[in-house]
């Protein structure tokens, strides 16, 4: 095909979108943590959640294969372009993507029982997104409960790499639709407008007697 139809258009900007924002993420969690020490033989970071959960969010997007912003879906799309470095570039891209889903397909044994690194991150990715201090779930610390501290530094290893190939195919991205490979940050929502209420007529006589 010579040209991305509307619609893959559409599902292409999606996954920039995020791809965005996972640039904005690495380049945050490449600033000099503070408040670095040592609990029980492993490096602790103040903060440690909410720095990664920046960049999960939208890796999780790219990494569901139902989503808009699915990784899979665009490249397949830039896949069949009809520009032979453009197709090219894609593969590539998809290639190092469907290297580290290999990688997650092995299985290590974590908590006690063998498990793959898929669902290491699949747990990992849900509890980042969802994780609510105030909830009494605790959702992050079930996953830490389940597959010991360990898989934090795996889980967070393999997020690192899929948002190295989410860069690789969001370069292709932005040449096939002809836009710069850094967007402009979006602009802020601007708050509703307040509400104007007409005041009925009688209502100037309400104060008024006889």
């Amino acid at each position: 095909m010579e040209r991305m139809d509307p619609g893959e258009r559409e599902i292409v900007r999606t996954f920039r979108r995020q791809a965005q924002d996972v640039r904005r993420a690495l380049e945050a969690l490449d600033e000099q943590p503070s408040g670095r020490r040592m609990v029980d033989g492993y490096i602790e970071v103040d903060r440690w959640l909410e720095r990664y959960r920046r960049l999960c969010v939208p890796i999780r997007r790219t990494f569901l294969d139902h989503d808009k912003a699915s990784f899979r879906k665009s490249a397949a799309i830039l896949g069949r372009l009809d520009d032979g470095a453009l197709r090219a570039a894609a593969g590539d891209a998809s290639r190092a993507y469907e290297d580290v889903m290999a990688q997650l397909a092995r299985e290590t044994v974590l908590g006690g029982r063998r498990v793959t690194g898929t669902e290491i991150l699949k747990a990992w990715l849900d509890a980042a997104v969802f994780y609510d201090s105030t909830d009494t779930r605790r959702q992050y610390d079930e996953m830490l409960a389940t597959f010991g501290k360990a898989a934090e530094g795996l889980a967070a290893e393999y997020t690192g790499d899929l948002a190295r190939a989410v860069l690789r195919l969001d370069e292709t991205a932005a040449a096939a639709l002809g836009e710069p490979l850094r967007l402009p940050d979006p602009e802020p929502a601007r708050p509703p407008p307040r509400e104007r209420r007409t005041l009925p007529a009688w209502w100037p006589k309400l104060g008024r007697r006889g």
